[in-house]
């Protein structure tokens, strides 16, 4: 199984994500054989409800081969405590802009000492198939190793960036290219200006130096080489409801063709 302190730049991890409530849809991402899905509740309607679900299918799909994170709508510690209640491996929580954004989240995701997460993973031990199927079993075991996962996607996350990444319980660091590119004056999910490979460059050199994973949507896979000369070392490669389209159309132009080359 791969764990997320194994990612690195010569052997990343390749991730989809899931917005679509359909435990079918988590069925077949957890089966296909990505190292990780994430769950996105920041841009799509699922509740905390859905997400539990979705964590639980993934996981039963993949054997917990895939790690589940579920991306959280804010850094609110409900969001936070329902979805590693729910059993999820990690939370990735977007727009982190200062240190004292960073601390909160590791307060919210972490039990004491370290945070100030409640008791109450009612729902979490069932989504480890080698867990001992209780509350107390995944707090003293399987709580530990829960990733907290912070984005970085404004001006204002990369200035502060190296306070954030310091921030003592956090696991990894995320890139929203697309908002991080709009907060630079910028648009569309890549490319080649200045500023914003500065800033790709000092979050690299950062995750390297405090010994922080780096990871990042890509819209066109053939960027992530550049990305992990870099130091990237996980990416999000696209999901349910961008696979449903892309083959959707693949099907329907392929249909077309056999027939404006049918003699009939």
């Amino acid at each position: 199984m791969a764990t997320f302190a194994s990612a690195s730049p010569s052997a990343p991890l390749l991730g989809s994500y899931l917005m679509l409530s359909s435990t079918l849809s988590a069925y077949t991402l957890g089966g296909a054989g990505f190292d990780w899905v994430l769950i996105d509740m920041e841009h799509s309607p699922l509740s905390s409800s859905d997400a539990t679900a979705l964590v639980h299918a993934v996981s039963v799909a993949s054997r917990n081969k895939t790690l589940t994170f579920v991306r959280t709508p804010s850094a609110g510690v409900e969001y936070v405590k329902w979805a590693l209640d729910g059993g999820a491996n990690g939370v990735v929580v977007p727009m982190i802009q200062s240190r004292e954004q960073a601390d909160a989240v590791v307060a919210h995701a972490r039990y004491p000492p370290v945070g100030q997460r409640s008791f109450g993973p009612f729902y979490a031990p069932y989504a480890n198939l080698s867990g001992d199927g209780t509350p107390m079993g995944y707090a003293s075991e399987t709580a530990k190793h829960v990733s907290v996962i912070l984005m970085i996607e404004s001006a204002a996350g990369v200035e502060n960036a190296e306070s954030i990444m310091s921030t003592p319980g956090i696991s990894g660091i995320f890139i929203g290219p697309v908002d991080l590119r709009l907060s630079l004056g910028l648009s569309g999910p890549h490319g080649e200006e200045e500023v914003y490979l500065r800033a790709l460059e000092k979050i690299a050199q950062l995750g390297k130096r405090l010994d922080v994973k780096v990871g990042i949507f890509v819209a066109q896979t053939s960027v992530m080489p550049k990305l992990q000369q870099l130091g990237f070392s996980y990416f999000l490669v696209g999901g349910d409801a961008m696979f449903l389209g892309n083959g959707a159309r693949a099907a329907l132009t392929a249909a077309k063709d056999v027939l404006k080359n049918s003699k009939i």
